[in-house]
């Protein structure tokens, strides 16, 4: 199998140990941002991609969403991860040393409150795997990271301390995107859509109307603004479907008729880990 999936961020990234633990046998492709996964897959050069997507905390991944909707890679399946956030430092480094944490925005996010009672600065970084590869570099015990306890295992850092997230419930759903088929059964099914309501009275509530008639369950629903048009909005949109499900054709040709855009991003199986 010669199978490669690109995704965000470096060794130790939570993108990378969802990898290990599903797709162990594919090749992994770390890159620095998440037009470079994108990239990656319209060039040729992998046959998938992994994008966070959504974090039970700290909610949408708002430049992982607007990269896939405008890549028109379609979605393939859905992984929803633990995440269980550790304060971690250098060898030889103590709690009682740490004035600064750096992390990605959303881990700092998720873990606001520990951060606030111990009085660290937060300072933002590329991702959760490079904020701990990147403590080496600046050779200061004051400095710590947030990230996955598996660096535990690395010699060069100690584990300050575990499970310190806000909500210990703490949950990031992952999408595999690719422009390839591949076969994975599932109980469960998602189709993900983005709407663009016309700017007339009632337009969005006849849309939703559309999914309701259709027995439709909506399981996000989430406005963004359109670049380029102030005070205009985008929906984020998922709902329940089935395999095959005929109800999408029939969706999208209904609210043709009522909306001024509707693009299907995929439907896919919800695996469980």
């Amino acid at each position: 199998m010669n199978n490669k999936i690109a995704y965000q961020g470096t060794k130790g990234s939570y993108s990378e140990a969802l990898l290990i633990d599903k797709f162990l046998e594919y090749k992994h492709h770390p890159k620095d941002s998440f037009s470079e996964v994108i990239d990656s897959i319209n060039n040729g050069k992998v046959n998938f991609g992994l994008l966070p997507i959504e974090n039970s905390i700290a909610g949408t991944v708002v430049d992982s969403y607007e990269e896939l909707i405008a890549s028109r890679i379609p979605i393939l399946s859905e992984y929803m991860y633990k995440i269980t956030h550790s304060l971690i430092g250098l060898k030889g480094a103590e709690i009682g040393d740490i004035s600064e944490v750096q992390s990605h925005p959303q881990a700092l996010q998720q873990c606001k409150t520990y951060l606030k009672q111990m009085g660290y600065r937060a300072t933002p970084v590329i991702d959760t795997g490079g904020s701990v590869h990147n403590l080496k570099e600046l050779n200061d015990k004051g400095v710590a990271a947030i990230a996955g306890e598996h660096f535990e295992e690395d010699k060069d850092f100690v584990i300050l301390k575990k499970n310190i997230s806000d909500n210990k419930e703490n949950y990031t759903r992952f999408l595999l995107i690719g422009s390839e088929s591949l076969e994975i059964e599932a109980e469960e099914y998602k189709t993900s859509t983005v709407l663009i309501s016309s700017d007339k009275p009632g337009s969005l509530l006849r849309g939703l109307q559309e999914f309701a008639s259709l027995n439709l369950n909506l399981t996000k629903l989430e406005s963004r603004p359109i670049l380029g048009r102030p005070w205009e909005y985008k929906f984020y949109i998922d709902f329940r479907s089935n395999k095959n499900d005929p109800r999408i054709e029939a969706l999208k040709v209904n609210l043709d008729n009522v909306v001024e855009d509707i693009q299907l991003l995929g439907t896919y199986p919800i695996v469980k880990l």
